[in-house]
């Protein structure tokens, strides 16, 4: 069975794609098929994020465009998992045939990630129109919860399960509002909260998935025990020696003044 999840945040910023790709690292690291595609056609990033090369010069928008067959538009990440990237500045691209191409990998793959666009735009409902899950991803911030809670709803009008809320770049500062009325506000659990750390950005900047280089790093937890979540598992118990070497390796966080 093929779990196929759009990832939405209702808001750009907010790290969406950072958690897709390191979600679908953590998931390959389990031993779990993964595919990870990039589903928005107009503003692609998620190549970027992962470092596909350049050299591979088939996409979704390719495929859509009837250009392409879907096994060519995929590329092998050296973690593990499969990617389906999307090309940069191609605004004439449409998502809506997405559906009818998915139906070969479906059997295949035991998670098919999508990362979709920012908002609540057509190419957002094309995203999880071809769902059965979703997660929304939000920073603690009023504008982007209230943001995500457009999105939320998009998702309940169409009918699918929402696994729930991965709060991303949570700082700890005053401004922040706080899990309970994030889960107030938008009436759903929050199942994965991921600090804003410099080996976040470090690992962005190099264009890698943090889970691979800084293992060890709170960021890190937060992604390996939602991808238990997602799978539908039990999240174990850190033991203490790994919660020594956490401690050890400790990532402090960036704070704005």
């Amino acid at each position: 069975m093929t779990d196929i999840i759009s990832v939405i945040s209702g808001k750009g910023g907010v790290g969406k794609t950072t958690v897709v790709s390191n979600l679908g690292c953590a998931l390959a690291k389990r031993g779990k098929k993964v595919l990870v595609i990039d589903g928005n056609v107009t503003g692609a990033s998620l190549a970027l994020h992962l470092g596909v090369p350049d050299m591979h010069p088939t996409s979704l928008n390719d495929v859509l465009k009837n250009k392409a067959f879907l096994t060519q538009a995929i590329y092998n990440h050296p973690s593990g998992f499969l990617v389906i990237p999307a090309k940069l500045n191609d605004l004439e691209a449409n998502l809506g045939g997405l559906e009818k191409h998915l139906g070969g990998l479906v059997g295949t793959n035991d998670v098919i990630l999508i990362d979709a666009a920012a908002g609540v735009s057509e190419e957002v409902e094309a995203a999880v129109n071809v769902s059965d899950k979703v997660l929304v991803v939000t920073n603690p911030e009023h504008a982007a919860v209230l943001n995500a809670l457009t999105a939320k709803k998009l998702a309940q009008k169409k009918g699918k399960d929402i696994l729930g809320i991965a709060l991303n770049n949570v700082r700890g500062e005053k401004h922040e509002l706080t899990c309970d009325q994030i889960e107030a506000l938008l009436e759903v659990p929050i199942i994965a909260k991921i600090p804003h750390q410099w080996k976040v950005l470090n690992a962005i900047s190099k264009r890698q998935p943090f889970v691979e280089t800084a293992p060890k790093s709170a960021a890190t937890k937060a992604i390996h025990d939602l991808s238990y979540v997602i799978a539908g598992e039990a999240v174990p118990k850190e033991k203490m020696m790994q919660k020594l070497g956490r401690a050890v390796s400790k990532d402090f966080v960036l704070r704005v003044e």
